[in-house]
């Protein structure tokens, strides 16, 4: 069952079910508080018709009576045996007999107010004998009992149509106008899920034109956000799954090539150790790709819970210490100034971003050049510079050099291989941090790389083990 269906049963159960109520507790106000005050009113008229008629000569009363059936009552009169009826008749005329006797003695009936609870009867419209007012009258020297209620079909016939008509519009008009309402409301819930059923199918060029100032305007708002963000997602998801098939499919394509070279017969000792070089080669690229993947995985799924105080001039320290020969084999100098200090971080992620930074910086670097390594303090931050006076990176290099498998001009960057996810993983896990990394590079220039992150006051805290 649609939506749009069951907000229409949903109004039209709604609409009977307060009809239902309402009519209750209309029926139980009547009983409760209004019953007496109508049986009193009626009493006075009854009373009042009596004392006149007591008054007049007896062949005045019948057409006294006709004048009174006229205006709108309902008139029973006995004397114990024979009965005379003005006015409209009543629905059912039975009454106790013990009853009529003691009106007949002198006594008042109070039908209206003893007249019996019923649930599905209002006692107000019930047009019976038994719900009317009884007084004694006396004709000719002869007792009478005289009943009288209101004639509610002769007073309120008009008013019967009117209200019947009002209700019935009412009614009427309240469903059409809930199911303008529901249309309204479900049609654009509508278009979400049919777009939401083509984004399933990774179609993002579905039409949504829902522009409304309500919350199904806001959810569509967030929905279109939501739908532009996973159509990018996917965008990168593709590109990264063809980044990633295309940077294992080379070395792969590489080694399996020099492997059918050294298999073939008459290979000078010095090819092979040539081809055996260059799947060395292939090999650790292959490696450092999976590593950077692995360390990408875990980026994304890292949470603030893994922090602890970090001291970042260790860590540089032993950073430059393990790439020391790395330096030596292009003969650059190093300077490195690094002032004690401390963040909040995960060990593993923050050296990563080290180790990336300067192997970027030897890497680019020319032969007997220079790079620069600086950690400073300021209030509430820590900086981490790294510089290089290598061949640097245009404009548009630069704009692009954090995002994921970019690489620069392979003929200006002389041949050098890599896997395009040095910085993306290094500004990934610094703004995991709570930190930013910037790069400012012109062409033969150099590349200066600066790191901030949050100071840490508190330095780490080593707990002996007992043994």
């Amino acid at each position: 069952m649609s939506l749009y269906v069951k907000f229409i049963w949903f109004t039209f159960l709604t609409m009977l079910i307060s009809s239902a109520i309402s009519f209750f507790a209309m029926n139980t106000l009547y009983h409760q508080f209004l019953k007496e005050d109508n049986n009193d009113k009626n009493l006075a008229i009854a009373e009042s018709f009596a004392g006149h008629l007591n008054s007049l000569p007896l062949g005045q009363v019948e057409s006294t009576l006709e004048v009174l059936g006229d205006a709108g009552y309902q008139l029973y009169l006995t004397d114990g045996s024979d009965i005379s009826r003005f006015g409209g008749e009543f629905r059912d005329e039975t009454i106790a007999q013990e009853d009529v006797e003691r009106v007949l003695g002198g006594d008042i009936f109070n039908g209206i107010r003893d007249f019996p609870r019923q649930t599905f009867v209002t006692g107000f419209f019930a047009n019976e004998l038994q719900n009317s007012i009884g007084v004694p009258l006396t004709l000719g020297g002869e007792p009478y009992a005289l009943f009288l209620r209101p004639d509610i079909e002769l007073l309120f016939q008009e008013l019967h149509l009117l209200f019947g008509g009002l209700a019935v519009g009412i009614v009427l008009l309240s469903f059409l106008g809930m199911l303008l309402v529901a249309r309204l409301l479900i049609q654009p819930i509508t278009k979400l899920t049919e777009a939401t059923e083509k984004m399933a199918t990774e179609t993002f060029d579905v039409p949504l034109t829902i522009d409304r100032k309500d919350e199904i305007g806001r959810l569509a708002d967030q929905f279109r956000l939501m739908r532009t963000r996973i159509e990018q997602s996917t965008v990168k998801r593709k590109e990264f799954v063809h980044n990633v098939s295309h940077d294992i499919q080379s070395p792969l394509h590489t080694i399996q090539s020099y492997l059918g070279l050294l298999e073939k017969p008459g290979i000078s000792d010095s090819d092979k150790q040539h081809y055996a070089d260059i799947i060395r080669e292939e090999t650790a690229r292959l490696s450092l790709l999976t590593t950077q993947l692995l360390t990408l995985a875990s980026v994304d799924k890292e949470t603030p819970e893994a922090l602890e105080t970090v001291a970042l001039h260790e860590q540089l320290h032993a950073t430059l210490s393990h790439l020391r020969y790395a330096f030596d084999d292009k003969e650059l100098a190093l300077s490195a100034q690094l002032t004690p200090a401390y963040t909040l971080g995960n060990a593993v992620l923050l050296q990563t971003v080290w180790e990336n930074l300067l192997t970027n910086a030897v890497k680019y670097s020319e032969q007997g050049g220079a790079v620069d390594v600086t950690l400073t303090r300021s209030e509430g931050y820590v900086h981490v510079t790294v510089r290089d006076h290598g061949i640097g990176m245009t404009e548009d290099e630069t704009m692009h050099a954090f995002d994921r498998f970019y690489r620069a001009d392979q003929a200006r960057t002389r041949g050098q291989k890599g896997s395009g996810l040095g910085l993306s993983i290094a500004k990934e896990i610094i703004e995991l941090h709570g930190g930013q990394i910037e790069l400012d590079s012109a062409p033969d220039a150099g590349t200066i790389v600066t790191v901030t992150l949050p100071v840490s006051l508190n330095k780490p805290v080593i707990v002996e083990k007992s043994n």
